[in-house]
């Protein structure tokens, strides 16, 4: 009879141990890859050295590419062309006027557990690391299937919402957004989760001081808009650009 009993209770032991496997196995993920984008006001661009997800129950790192070109994408041209209101100081959040940043690779749909992202600020020289840290609800959020909205106000095709953006400003503070499906979701406000004396490759703050191309640039662009960008006004360079309307997180 103990023998019985026993063999009963490795029986049910092993039974749980599937459930919970399957459970796991079956876990809600987003029917597409997951991508990075990064925006930033025009006249205080980035440049960004290296941006990865991680996911640390799977044991997995995945590389970001197509993040490099942030003076090119913030150019006045661009950013005034989607938004002809736009200043030049705020944030403006459009696919035409941020860089996306895909998987390096076929791509997984399985969400990461954080994003990082080493970058520069180009105004200052300084060389700041971002990490986000997605929580629960929003790898439930890009989980979940939706339907786009015609014009007409007729269902469309599905969709998901799985395009997480990343506003980065001079002070090395980040905002992040969720977008996808006609959504624009505000998740949070990041202080930088480290400050370096180089960039990801090694390049110090004096080696971009020697070439004089950023900022001849940067300057270029407020001298052509006859503005002064220094000090910097940080009521300005926090606002916000996007068609969509911005929706809370606590709202979803």
């Amino acid at each position: 009879m103990p023998v019985l009993n026993k063999y009963k209770k490795t029986v049910i032991t092993f039974f749980v141990l599937f459930l919970f496997i399957g459970c796991k196995e079956k876990e809600p993920l987003p029917g597409e890859p997951w991508t990075v984008s990064v925006a930033m006001p025009s006249f205080y661009p980035v440049k960004i050295t290296q941006a990865y997800g991680v996911n640390e129950e799977e044991d997995w790192t995945i590389l970001l590419h197509s993040l490099s070109q942030g003076l090119l994408i913030s150019e006045m041209k661009n950013v005034v062309g989607m938004f002809p209101n736009y200043d030049g100081f705020g944030i403006p959040i459009n696919p035409l006027t941020s860089l996306k940043g895909r998987q390096i690779g076929a791509g997984t749909n399985h969400t990461p557990d954080s994003i990082y992202i080493y970058w520069t600020s180009l105004i200052n020289v300084r060389f700041f690391v971002t990490k986000y840290a997605l929580s629960p609800k929003v790898k439930e959020l890009m989980a979940k299937r939706l339907h786009y909205t015609r014009s007409d106000g007729s269902q469309g095709g599905p969709c998901y919402r799985t395009n997480l953006i990343f506003g980065l400003l001079p002070n090395g503070k980040a905002k992040v957004w969720l977008r996808g499906c006609g959504q624009l979701i505000y998740l949070a406000e990041l202080d930088p989760a480290r400050e370096k004396d180089r960039d990801q490759n090694g390049v110090t703050a004096e080696r971009y001081r020697e070439s004089p191309y950023y900022f001849d640039t940067i300057n270029q662009r407020a001298k052509d808009e006859g503005v002064a960008i220094d000090p910097i006004p940080w009521e300005e360079v926090g606002k916000v650009y996007s068609k969509n309307t911005v929706e809370l997180l606590s709202e979803q």
